[in-house]
């Protein structure tokens, strides 16, 4: 968009200027948005990064239980176990809004993840152990896939923020400060070219006077 497309005239130079206003105070709500972004970033990727070392340490207590009780308990005896159980979890997901970006929410239903299908003084201590460390996992890596769907949409809106306001500093503020600084140039010219007709004018309007007297 040229500045040299707008046509030079005080009403068109007074809109150019109330627009330009607004462009401003968009770039700074535009601004102080990309602020707030960057705050919920930090702080859910803080707590990301948090979670996901309780979920690996978690995750290693899990698989050095699971096999101390494969040792005491044989493959066989665990597997029959593992196949005696559903292998579907139910997930509840819905949406909430944070400061006009949708972030997903999820939620493991508990009620869905099975009960201990054995007596624990039956069994050995590591298999009842290795349970209830998986029944924990389950939860926090649930919590981690929605802390990260979090910082993805985040990161996408803080994105599509940065290029408005990139667009603004590199393409609206130029044209409209160009427009207006043409306009007023053009005026100026034109202000001074009737300054002078009018010296002009009178100088001949006064020696008609003068001669005609």
């Amino acid at each position: 968009m040229s500045s040299q497309k707008v046509l030079p005239t005080k009403i068109n130079l007074i809109q150019l200027r109330n627009q330009l206003k607004l462009v401003r105070v968009i770039k700074r709500l535009l601004e102080s948005k990309r602020e707030v972004l960057l705050i919920y970033l930090r702080s859910y990727s803080t707590e990301y990064e948090k979670l996901y070392e309780e979920v690996n340490s978690t995750l290693k207590e899990v698989y050095n239980s699971f096999l101390q009780a494969v040792v005491d308990e044989g493959i066989t005896n665990v597997q029959n176990i593992a196949n005696s159980q559903s292998d579907k979890l139910i997930v509840k997901s819905s949406t909430k809004v944070i400061f006009g970006v949708k972030i997903p929410v999820t939620e493991l239903d508990k009620n869905s993840i099975p009960e201990k299908p054995f007596n624990e003084i039956e069994v050995s201590p590591y298999l009842s152990k290795s349970y209830d460390e998986m029944r924990d996992a389950l939860i926090k890596v649930i919590k981690l896939v929605e802390l990260e769907s979090t910082i993805r949409s985040l990161t996408s809106e803080l994105m599509k923020t940065q290029r408005l306001i990139n667009a603004i500093d590199s393409s609206i503020l130029p044209f409209y400060t160009s427009s207006i600084k043409y306009i007023r140039g053009i005026l100026s010219d034109r202000s001074r070219d009737d300054f002078v007709r009018l010296k002009i004018t009178r100088r001949i309007l006064q020696r008609k006077r003068e001669n005609a007297s």
